[in-house]
């Protein structure tokens, strides 16, 4: 079940002030602002649904041929997973990148601000005008356009074998 980063702000806060086990805090550090999102549980999800649909034949063919298990994974299963990687790379970044309620969490000092959080400082700012906002939220949205171009070709492939494979 996925829930919404709302519900999750207050027990993520508490676990990222004493991590449990290590004793560590991780609030005010960059690993609290990455650590939180290396397990996306939709990455989990739309590799497992893709990978149930690749043929076992290439798996056994390769195995026929001689290949071990990593020659098989490397070279056989990973290309063929390029479409759903692609999408998740697109998804992955897009989500990082657009990252609000962690970042407010997690970070107590400017130097930890990532630009959602610098941008909503800067409204507070009174010699900053509403262009110089729209302009940095411009600037802000380029990255994920440009992930997107970037990914622009595996991204419909990997939409368009999931539409096709069911």
């Amino acid at each position: 079940m996925m829930l919404p980063d709302e519900v999750l702000a207050i027990p993520l806060s508490v676990v990222l002030s004493d991590l449990p086990g290590l004793h560590v805090n991780l609030i005010n550090t960059y690993a609290g602002l990455i650590l939180p999102l290396g397990a996306w549980g939709f990455s989990i999800i739309v590799m497992t649904q893709f990978m149930r649909e690749v043929p076992v034949s290439l798996e056994e063919a390769a195995r026929i041929d001689g290949a071990g298990e990593l020659r098989v994974f490397w070279s056989v299963i990973l290309p063929v997973c390029r479409p759903a990687l692609g999408v998740l790379g697109v998804f992955g970044f897009t989500m990082i990148w657009d990252q609000y309620l962690l970042p407010l969490i997690v970070a107590q000092q400017p130097a930890h601000f990532t630009l959602p959080i610098a941008l909503w400082t800067l409204r507070a700012d009174d010699q900053v005008g509403i262009g110089v906002l729209l302009a940095a939220a411009l600037l802000a949205l380029l990255p994920s356009v440009i992930a997107f171009l970037l990914f622009q070709r595996q991204f419909t492939r990997g939409l368009s074998v999931e539409a096709v494979g069911r």
